[in-house]
């Protein structure tokens, strides 16, 4: 409390306060993978003269349950809704977090989730910019950070980095990174 009234006290009076963005909604369990933000009700084909440089691409593939719309002005994304498709929903997060620009090919946001993507096999697997929590955007070098400050276990990595709480699939990912880094050290594992 002391500090947000130190904060309101050191702002001019009358002052505006920063445009609060939206919330990013995240709706994850057992086989339910959801994440929405923004205004995503425009459509591809509306013809809005207030927002020129808005554009708007989905995806749908109803068989497998899958569905991703974006919605960028002038080629930041401003809103997205995803289901069932989680590495594509973290990427997309971490772009609307960071006020990014998407790729011209918005397909290429897609192939996170693809059948035929195995993201080890374009890179090593254990380099530290990999990613290994696409929720959260953790990558192995941060997980070895935390590990160095005496972070031995999942549980004590997702309290300081916030990987594996969100859907939880990079569990025995981290694991390894730890199991790995703890080799390195050469102490013990405590991966548990």
């Amino acid at each position: 409390a002391a500090a947000l009234a130190a904060e309101a006290g050191d702002r001019e009076a009358g002052a505006p306060l920063a445009p609060e963005r939206d919330a990013i909604v995240m709706l994850k369990a057992e086989h339910v993978d959801v994440v929405a933000v923004g205004d995503v009700s425009v459509e591809p084909w509306d013809d809005d003269a207030l927002a020129p440089r808005r554009r708007v691409a989905q995806w749908a593939d109803p068989e497998h349950l899958r569905y991703v719309k974006m919605v960028t002005d002038g080629g930041i994304l401003t809103g997205f809704a995803s289901v069932g498709m989680p590495r594509t929903a973290a990427e997309l997060t971490l772009l609307f977090e960071r006020r990014a620009e998407l790729p011209a090919d918005r397909s290429l946001l897609l192939r996170f989730d693809g059948p035929d993507d195995d993201p080890s096999a374009n890179a090593d697997a254990f380099a530290p910019e990999t990613t290994v929590c696409w929720c959260n955007g953790v990558t192995v070098g941060r997980i070895e950070e935390s590990a160095a400050c005496g972070n031995a276990t999942v549980e004590c990595v997702g309290r300081d980095t916030r990987a594996g709480t969100g859907c939880g699939g990079c569990r025995g990912r981290i694991a390894e990174v730890l199991s790995r880094a703890a080799e390195a050290d050469g102490t013990p594992s405590l991966t548990a």
